[in-house]
Order: structure tokens, then C-alpha cells, then sequence
């Protein structure tokens, strides 16, 4: 990070803070950050703990018990409490909350996610699949990102609030623009222009889901919001703002990481065709490979607040502290993995942190899995030979938490599709 950054965008140590400790870290667009967003903290394995005063001071943990520890521990972590504020305006349900409101809602909707509703949904997933790769493959180039890891999820997100295709290509760009076009208004025009960026998208995407509330409260069908219309917690249904909290969140949290994650997988198979090979030679081995691929690329820095004085990873922290749990920190720590850089397709990788751990472990996880799977089954089986341009590498950037690639130029043999 430069100086000019550093000046605009830190705050003072506090007192409790050792001199030693303090290091300029960027979790979003500090040099160690744009090299490999993945593997950043591996600058700075020598210490077990450090504080960044970016972005109004963070502690930041570099190996994985300690991740794996605040994760868990919701009493002194709480996940985004009081101090940090949330930046769409709204209480999202239930990553906002923690326990006992978080159970109450967390047994609701774990039926979302259930077996036979992803059943239901990998024929539509695949569906999708194949109309991107129709349009991509006879072309011999994509920008991976805008053609295909985005809009695979933007348009899953369409099928689970029963919406039509042609709101896909708007749902995607929407996606887009929450994240990642707010940040680049903030770094062009000033934080309050990016703020007001958001504000706007996140009035769109909330729009859009309480008119379909509204729809699904006069006709129900087999959707997300029909689900949340008529499911009970406690004995009475949910509120029309708790429903619209939900939906959103899913939005929030489902669109740009999972195209994130499919982004990050793809661009490691076309930097190594061996292992893309493999997955060609022998689809079954998907799957186990998809899972280590994630572990690599855990990509997500979140922001949780110290609720009480508490030790941890060896020094004191004090009540309005912040820490940042950075999953990529966990899944690079060689303690927990060994040779971490290394992607072994062989590895058992179940334990990655990629999707948290504790009561705060990610809802969709199941669903981010079986659309990684599909997207390195289809597009590996279509074009088998993709590679980056000569002379091209991926970009990326870093908005609110988390860093993806911006873009990620893929060239290959043209051919069409059945």
C-alpha cells in the first residue's frame, strides 16, 4: 500500500496495541492482495497476529486454529454486532444475528437447501451451462468472468425466487455493481460516491424482491419466496421485512462469491493443463478436486467485532476492537495443510474454512459446490483447451469482503455445440 492509501484510508493505533504488531495491510488492495488475493497473508506468516490500522483498524490472525477459534466463538466474535456497521441498511437474516434469534431462523431455512431441492435445481444449473457455452465456444475467446462464471449464479438466483430468464442478464449485472462497481466508484470518486453507488443498487435488488413478495403472497409456486411466504418460526409466519432480509442476503451472498469461486478454479486449470487434463480424463475425480480448489482459493476477509476483552492467538484484544478472519489465511497455513500452495487433486480438503465453521457457517454452501461441480464439468467436456492470451494475466479487485478476479480473458479452438 502506498502512502497516499495508507494516509486516506487508516486511522490511529490504539494504545493497547504493541508497536511490533502494526503492519500496513490492505485486505483489498494492498500489493500482497492484487499478487494473489488467495494466499496474501502468506507475507506475513511470521507473525501469529498482527493489527492493520486500514480501514478503521483491524487485528488480523494468519493461522488456522485461531481463524477456526474466532469463528466459533460468537460470544466474543459476534458476527458483525453493534460496532460494524452494515453497509446495505438492513438486519440480513440470519448472518446478522447470532444465537439463540440465529437458530430460529437457521432451522427454517436449512430446508432451502436440502437435498431434493438441489436435485431440482442442477437441470436448470446445467441448462444454463449450455446456452452460455453455446453462444462462447464458437467464438475461440470469453472474458471468463462476464460470460460465464457471473451469470451462472445470477441466473440460479433468478430460477430460486421464480423469475423469468429475461431478468438474468439484469440480476447479473445488479450483481456486479453491489460489490465490485461501488468499489470502483470509491476508489475513483470518494467513499461517500460509492456509498450512494450502493445505496441505489441495493434499492433495485430490494425493489425487485418485494414485488415478487407481493405476487407470492396473492399465488405461491415452487420458489424461495413461496417457501419463506409460507413457512412458519415459532408458530406464526414470516414478516414481509424478514422475508425481503432474507432473499436479499441470498442475492448478497450468493451471486459475485460463488462466480467469484468458479472464476478463481478456472483460471488455475488454464495456467495448468495437467490438471485440467485430469478432470477431462476422468470426471468422476470432480468432486474430491472441486473441494481443493476451493480450499486454494478461499478468497472472503470478514469483519467480526470484539464484544469483550479476550485473548487470543497470544495477545490482548479490547472491547470495539475488530478483527478480520480471512479464510485464505486459514486454508494457506502449511500447520493445517501441508505444502498449502501445492493443489493436490488427492487431498482431503474438507476442513478448509472457505465456508466458515460454527453457527455461522455458510447456509449455501451445498448449492456454491454443485454449481462449481457443474461448471468444470460442462465447460471442461466443451472446451477442453482454454488458456490465457499471450501477454494477459487476470486482474483483479477487491470490494467490500472480498477480492475476485475482475477480469479473466480466455483463448481457445473455436468450435460449436450440439
Amino acid at each position: 500500500m502506498t502512502t497516499s492509501q495508507a494516509t486516506s484510508e487508516t486511522t490511529s493505533i490504539p494504545a493497547h496495541v504493541p508497536p511490533g504488531l502494526v503492519v500496513d495491510y490492505d485486505p483489498q488492495n494492498g500489493p500482497e492482495v492484487m499478487a494473489f488475493p488467495p494466499a496474501a497473508l502468506d507475507a506475513f506468516r511470521d507473525k501469529r497476529v498482527f493489527y492493520t490500522p486500514f480501514g478503521g483498524g483491524f487485528w488480523v490472525f494468519t493461522r488456522y486454529a485461531d481463524i477456526k477459534q474466532a469463528m466459533q466463538d460468537y460470544e466474543s466474535f459476534p458476527q458483525w454486532g453493534t460496532i460494524t456497521p452494515n453497509w446495505t441498511g438492513r438486519t440480513h437474516i440470519p448472518l446478522r444475528l447470532n444465537p439463540p434469534d440465529h437458530h430460529k431462523y437457521r432451522k427454517v431455512l436449512m430446508t432451502m437447501f436440502s437435498p431434493r431441492r438441489l436435485k431440482a435445481l442442477e437441470p436448470i444449473i446445467r441448462e444454463t451451462a449450455h446456452e452460455r457455452l453455446a453462444e462462447i465456444a464458437p467464438q475461440g475467446e470469453c472474458e471468463f468472468m462476464s460470460d460465464f462464471a457471473l451469470p451462472l449464479p445470477a441466473a440460479t438466483y433468478c430460477v430460486l425466487l421464480g423469475l423469468p430468464k429475461e431478468n438474468f442478464p439484469g440480476f447479473n449485472k445488479l450483481s456486479n455493481d453491489l460489490v465490485f462497481g461501488a468499489e470502483h466508484i470509491r476508489r475513483t470518486q470518494g467513499r461517500e460516491a460509492g456509498l450512494e453507488f450502493r445505496r441505489k443498487v441495493v434499492e433495485k435488488i430490494e425493489s425487485i424482491i418485494t414485488e415478487v413478495i407481493a405476487q407470492r403472497r396473492e399465488q405461491t409456486g415452487d420458489d424461495i419466496i413461496s417457501f419463506l411466504v409460507e413457512a412458519e418460526m415459532e408458530g406464526r409466519p414470516l414478516t414481509d421485512d424478514e422475508i425481503l432480509s432474507i432473499a436479499s442476503l441470498l442475492f448478497f451472498a450468493g451471486t459475485d462469491s460463488t462466480g467469484s469461486m468458479i472464476a478463481y478454479s478456472m483460471a488455475f486449470l488454464a495456467k495448468h493443463p495437467g490438471h485440467r487434463q485430469r478432470l477431462i480424463d476422468d470426471p468422476s475425480s470432480i468432486p474430491t478436486a472441486a473441494e481443493e480448489l476451493i480450499r486454494v482459493h478461499g478468497f472472503h476477509h470478514n469483519v467480526r467485532d470484539v464484544a469483550h476483552d479476550v485473548e487470543i492467538a497470544g495477545v490482548q484484544l479490547k472491547t470495539g476492537d475488530r478483527i478480520l478472519v480471512h479464510t485464505g489465511g486459514a486454508n494457506h497455513d502449511p500447520e493445517a495443510f501441508p505444502n498449502p500452495g501445492e493443489v493436490d487433486f488427492d487431498r482431503d480438503a474438507g476442513s478448509n474454512l472457505t465456508f466458515g465453521t460454527g453457527v455461522h457457517r455458510c447456509l449455501g454452501a451445498p448449492l456454491a459446490r454443485l454449481q462449481l461441480k457443474v461448471a468444470l464439468e460442462e465447460f471442461n467436456a466443451t472446451i477442453p483447451d482454454y488458456r490465457l492470451p499471450e501477454g494477459r494475466d487476470i486482474e483483479y479487485v477487491g470490494g467490500q469482503s472480498k477480492v475476485q478476479p475482475r477480469v479473466l480473458p480466455l483463448v481457445f479452438t473455436p468450435r460449436r455445440t450440439s
